[in-house]
């Protein structure tokens, strides 16, 4: 589970949850999944996305820059434990593994087992003595009969 953590400038920490399946954005503008109350923040500052396995914060042509880990980015991929600067705000990026209790146990489960069908009607079995013996043994190709070599 990611998570992004926010100071606000009052000093409060919040947390929001990041989801792969849409863009997470961040800016002043309160149509923004993170608003953060800073003058220094671009409306549509930055937003996030998850690519190819990783989530990626793409700075959106923000005024002041978005900075990750102290340098300024306009793409970069987010690690457990990224710091994020947007204006006077400051971030970190959490990509915490599930722990037991998130996740079922792959053991936990009981074994699956389904019992084996009843022959079929159609299917009509054969003791092994009416069906017809094939030589499984091996012979260097001298000691084999003329008719049992097979010629390209």
């Amino acid at each position: 589970m990611a998570k992004l953590f926010f100071v606000g400038l009052d000093g409060t920490e919040k947390s929001y949850r990041l989801q792969t399946h849409r863009p997470f954005t961040i800016g002043r503008d309160p149509g923004n999944d993170i608003i953060l109350r800073d003058p220094k923040v671009s409306r549509h500052h930055a937003e996030i996305v998850f690519e190819r396995g990783f989530f990626v914060l793409h700075d959106l042509a923000s005024a002041n820059g978005t900075y990750v880990n102290t340098r300024r980015v306009r793409v970069a991929p987010l690690t457990h434990g990224a710091k994020l600067r947007m204006g006077n705000s400051q971030g970190r990026f959490s990509e915490e593994l599930p722990t037991e209790s998130d996740a079922p146990s792959l053991y936990a489960a009981e074994p699956f087992e389904q019992p084996m069908p009843p022959p079929s009607a159609t299917f009509e079995s054969l003791p092994t003595s009416e069906h017809a013996r094939v030589g499984m043994e091996t012979l260097p190709h001298e000691k084999m009969a003329e008719g049992d070599v097979k010629k390209n």
